[in-house]
């Protein structure tokens, strides 16, 4: 019964990865910042309420494997059929408070160290969203690479009742996607209260100026 519960979810994780390219292939899409975009292995950091578009999109701008964090348990296994779908790569978290995160984390930096991408919600898995998490910004310090900012919008789209109100377009909307300067993380950089809300205030400029060009 369980082993069917979980292809169950994993099938609906692919079906939301068919949805998502099928919104970008029959969308108008607007793109701004693409000028930004390193040439090397890169953070892309973005709202967790961006990760049908962000999943979507991605492998339309690189051709670099790519690693995004998923939760343990169901949601975990909906969220790898969804991410193999899109042609990411999907790393588990361990449960909050039991298990070894750094586990993940290094396996976050062998991709990195392969110039592969890693794609990130910096609200996620649970929130409170539009609050940045630090693991993020450790990653970008401890490996070096670029970290970059990435906005979203789509007009029409609905909005999921859940704690990160997911942005889902409708086929055939108009999309933006815009891209932020990239970001180097120094060793010196405190990843202090400050500087989480100076991301955060940069994020939130990026997705303001998504919803504009629309």
């Amino acid at each position: 019964m369980i082993n069917l519960i979980e292809r169950a979810a994993y099938d609906w994780g692919k079906v939301i990865s068919s949805y998502g390219r099928h919104v970008i292939k029959t969308g108008q899409v607007k793109c701004e910042g693409l000028e930004n975009l390193p040439k090397e292995a890169t953070i892309w950091y973005t709202w967790h309420q961006f990760n049908l578009m962000a999943l979507a999109f991605h492998p339309s701008v690189t051709q670099r494997p790519t690693q995004s964090f998923v939760p343990p348990g169901i949601i975990g296994t909906s969220m790898s059929g969804w991410l193999e779908g899109a042609g990411l790569i999907p790393i588990q978290l361990p449960t909050d408070g039991i298990g070894n995160p750094s586990s993940a984390l290094k396996a976050m930096i062998r991709g990195l160290s392969k110039d592969g991408d890693v794609v990130v919600a910096v609200d996620g898995p649970h929130g409170p969203v539009g609050e940045v998490r630090p693991g993020t910004f450790w990653l970008g310090k401890m490996t070096g690479r670029p970290l970059m900012a990435v906005g979203f919008a789509a007009r029409p789209s609905f909005r999921i009742p859940r704690w990160d109100q997911h942005l889902v377009p409708l086929p055939r909307a108009k999309l933006a996607m815009v891209f932020g300067k990239p970001i180097h993380v120094t060793r010196d950089q405190e990843i202090d209260e400050p500087f989480l809300e100076s991301i955060k205030d940069h994020l939130n400029s990026i997705a303001k100026r998504a919803e504009e060009i629309l």
